[in-house]
């Protein structure tokens, strides 16, 4: 059965952008990445808005933001409820990424795309598989999909995409071949000739250099810049390359002939520890080297660092001695604390930034690259050392502004506290019109002091909102309109508390057992002075909100200043990215049927495409498309979905062809749904169409699947290439209706706005066909059936004699021969032949 494929654009294609496409097979929908980058652009999202709820699946490659930053997004804004599916390193080294995206934006700006709490709940819904796994998509479509090694990052993934009528589809994008000092390469062995190709160019017309010489490189560029008394500050990713360098860096601070040891060597990012503790937990996703053994034969863990300081603010990092080298996030200077290391060490030319990619052009990593390629030894040009910067950053309140802040705040606190308490009177209120002798009383509010309030004992004086038990006392007996026998006393209020109780007994509560404050209510020899308690040494820390003091109300600024770069700035390319000429010939060897050429620079797709079609690949298998554009990857040219009606179901007599399999001929017309409801409302009372084409019998073998349709001018195409087979019988009529057809002017069809639907053809409208038989039976199987019938069955040159040659069956090139004397053995010959077809 022939498969619709499809593939929707909407972000990566002819530039360095975030990924995301939506792939279609049939009427199941594949998010393939949801990236986002510095941008934030929410225009893609909104293309995408309508397809969300047919999404049945997500399949995430890699775990930096431009393969899975949008993905909170659509989770916590545009409603995505289908399942996604990742290996586990991206799925915890994803979390790292976005957790340090939203921190590093927090720090210098209001971020309102997603919260903390958005990422959460949406890495609730990733269920994380193993490499080589094969996942079916839920449903009957026998869509199921596979995660293969790809290399460039820990747990990174190509996705190969399969359906039971045998059409592969391959979704590699970011891979690396080349083994890394933590990480295998990928392998293109397990593919075999995919019906379609969706492959990247990023960089693919970039030279890259050996690794030992780009390792020495590094190592010569630390040392210059650490020995002038500088910092070097290497500029990389929060989760993801940042171990390649991390490793490497920490293996030449253990080796002391390298000459580092007496220097610092930080790894600087909001999630550093809990990256480096990720790390160590999934050494099974890395090369099988790093399982070494010391001398004791203890297993060993290379990724415990030991030469490396892990720092998660500024402060931690000004404790630090210089000179030091860091490692620190995000890769494209936009926001984080690469950008804020650099404003700060870039005026002193004893310092050194390094940088390890070449992210899109628009940032501020980007500019330094082309700046570092034109510079002499990590020497800018004079011309290139003045650069002009938008800078942000959050600064606390002051003066007039503090005031404000403070005044606002205490507003909004008088206005909670009166809803509060007007909240509690009214339910008192309530509560005292009630005759019954429950004694489950409402308790009254009353405010809890705090330690300020214990110090002073005018707090509780001043306070009018504590509670008052002669004044509760007067309002009952003034709002009693009727005399009560009871007598009633002001008392205190008293709550019982229930005790709760689980299988294992009385449910404990933590804030029961929690040091709520390290302050003693005594007073010392001043009275205005708290008696400090001393913790015990064995006494265990816990954690606690209150000890904290209260965050000073701040406000985000944004300027643009001009600055000065004198330090030295180069560039050494750690991306992990297979080399160009390597991609190419893989790619090629593959030998696709079709290639959709995606995520990558103009230039970049331009030279894939070329090195294509001179290596004998067709135009019409290769696309280059851009955002917002759909490609139909279809097996065949033409392919309409239709659905069968009740009626038609209800009239189809299948016959078994082999196990499992059965077919039927059916006679029908397509009509449009829409169209036949419309008129059941209006009362016709016959359903036509005006196409005269649709009316003839029609040999269906799709199922009821919709069509992912995006663009006007595929409905078009759909309206005006409607194509049924049709019966012997009906030959005639399409020819002159071709005739006329070439004779008249074409008129523009109605675009087709609905489901199109089978139903059943009039009796008198069936066409008479010649029936067919579907089967390939063997000679020798039948010649077997025969014997056991009591038949005389032999072989004689191929053919099969029956019976002394009174009816022979042989097999020609048109199909099967039978030929004998007409008798009642030759009538039961010819049956028994036949029940070994399916006749339609």
């Amino acid at each position: 059965m022939t498969s619709i494929i499809k593939l929707k654009v909407f972000s990566g294609a002819k530039d360095e952008g975030p990924l995301c496409y939506l792939l279609q097979v049939d009427n199941d929908y594949i998010l393939l990445d949801c990236g986002w980058d510095e941008r934030f652009e929410l225009k893609y999202f909104e293309e995408l808005r309508p397809y969300i709820p047919k999404i049945s699946a997500v399949l995430i490659s890699h775990p930096d933001p431009l393969h899975l930053g949008g993905l909170p997004y659509l989770v916590a804004k545009c409603g995505l409820t289908a399942p996604v599916y990742c290996t586990v390193p991206v799925y915890k080294m994803g979390q790292m990424f976005i957790y340090d995206l939203v921190y590093s934006h927090l720090d210098v700006e209001e971020f309102q795309h997603y919260s903390l709490d958005d990422v959460d709940m949406a890495f609730e819904k990733v269920e994380q598989v193993k490499y080589n796994q094969t996942v079916v998509l839920k449903g009957d479509s026998g869509v199921n999909f596979t995660a293969m090694p790809a290399g460039h990052m820990i747990g990174g993934s190509m996705w190969r995409i399969c359906r039971i009528t045998g059409e592969d589809i391959i979704y590699c994008v970011d891979f690396n071949h080349r083994k890394d000092r933590h990480l295998s390469g990928c392998s293109f062995d397990n593919f075999n000739r995919p019906h379609l190709l969706i492959t990247g160019a990023h960089h693919i017309s970039l030279p890259q250099m050996k690794r030992k010489d780009r390792d020495e490189q590094l190592v010569t560029k630390i040392l210059r810049t650490v020995r002038q008394k500088g910092d070097c500050m290497i500029v990389i990713d929060t989760a993801g390359r940042v171990l390649e360098l991390a490793y490497l860096l920490d293996q030449l601070w253990a080796n002391q002939d390298a000459g580092l040891s007496t220097y610092n060597l930080v790894m600087m990012s909001h999630v550093a520890s809990s990256v480096v503790q990720f790390a160590k937990s999934q050494l099974e996703w890395m090369d099988e080297k790093l399982f070494r053994y010391d001398s004791s034969s203890a297993r060993y863990n290379p990724f415990t660092l030991k030469n490396v300081n892990l720092v998660h603010s500024h402060l931690e990092l000004i404790k630090i001695r210089s000179p030091k080298v860091v490692l620190c996030s995000s890769q494209d200077m936009e926001t984080g604390f690469s950008r804020e290391l650099f404003l700060d060490w870039c005026a002193d030319q004893r310092n050194g930034v390094i940088l390890t990619a070449r992210p899109a052009s628009f940032t501020l990593a980007a500019r330094l690259v082309e700046l570092a390629e034109r510079a002499n030894d990590g020497v800018l040009r004079n011309e290139d050392k003045h650069l002009s910067l938008l800078v942000r950053k959050r600064v606390p309140l002051e003066g007039e502004e503090l005031l404000e802040y403070k005044r606002r705040k205490a507003e909004r606190d008088a206005e909670e506290t009166r809803i509060r308490m007007e909240r509690a009177r009214r339910q008192a209120q309530a509560n005292e019109s009630d005759d019954s002798d429950d004694d489950d009383i409402a308790a009254p509010i009353v405010r809890r002091l705090s330690e300020k309030d214990h110090r002073s004992f005018d707090a509780i004086e001043n306070d009018s909102h504590c509670f008052d038990i002669m004044a509760k006392w007067d309002n009952q007996q003034k709002a009693s309109f009727f005399k009560s026998t009871k007598k009633s006393f002001p008392m205190y209020p008293y709550i019982e508390e229930k005790v709760k109780w689980d299988d294992y007994g009385e449910v404990i509560k933590p804030e029961d057992y929690t040091v709520i404050s390290k302050i003693d209510m005594r007073k010392g020899k001043n009275k205005d002075e708290p008696v400090v308690v001393h913790k015990r040494e064995d006494e265990e820390e816990v954690y606690n909100p209150n000890d904290h003091d209260e965050e000073m109300p701040t406000k985000c600024v944004e300027f643009r200043n001009r600055i000065e770069i004198s330090c030295r700035v180069e560039f050494i390319e750690y991306e992990g990215i297979s080399d160009g000429e390597s991609t190419k010939k893989m790619l090629a060897g593959l030998m696709p049927r079709q290639i959709i050429i995606v995520h990558g620079s103009r230039d970049d797709t331009r030279d894939l495409y070329a090195y294509f079609t001179d290596n004998g690949f067709k135009k019409d298998q290769l696309n280059t498309p851009v955002a917002n554009e759909l490609i139909d990857a279809s097996v065949e040219s033409f392919i309409y979905q239709v659905s069968l009606s009740d009626a038609l179901l209800a009239e189809i007599q299948f016959k078994e062809v082999s196990e499992g399999n059965s077919l039927a001929w059916i006679d029908a017309r397509i009509q449009e749904k829409e169209t036949i409801d419309n008129m059941l409302v209006a009362g016709a009372s016959q359903l036509t169409i005006e196409d005269n084409s649709q009316e003839d019998a029609v040999e269906v073998v799709e199922e009821d699947v919709i069509p992912m349709e995006t663009d006007d001018q595929n409905r078009q195409e759909a309206s005006e290439e409607n194509v049924a087979e049709v019966g012997e019988g009906s030959n005639d009529q399409s020819k002159e209706n071709g005739e006329n057809a070439s004779s008249n002017p074409i008129e523009p069809q109605p675009k087709i706005r609905g489901t199109l639907i089978l139903t059943p053809l009039p009796k008198k409208q069936i066409p008479v066909h010649q029936a067919i038989f579907v089967n390939d039976p063997k000679l020798s199987e039948f010649k077997n059936l025969l014997v056991d019938k009591g038949y005389k069955a032999e072989f004689f040159s191929g053919t099969l004699l029956i019976n002394g040659g009174k009816c022979s069956i042989r097999r020609g090139e048109t199909g099967f021969q039978m030929e004998g004397a007409f008798t009642k053995d030759f009538y039961k010959l010819r049956k028994l032949f036949y029940d070994q077809f399916a006749v339609l």
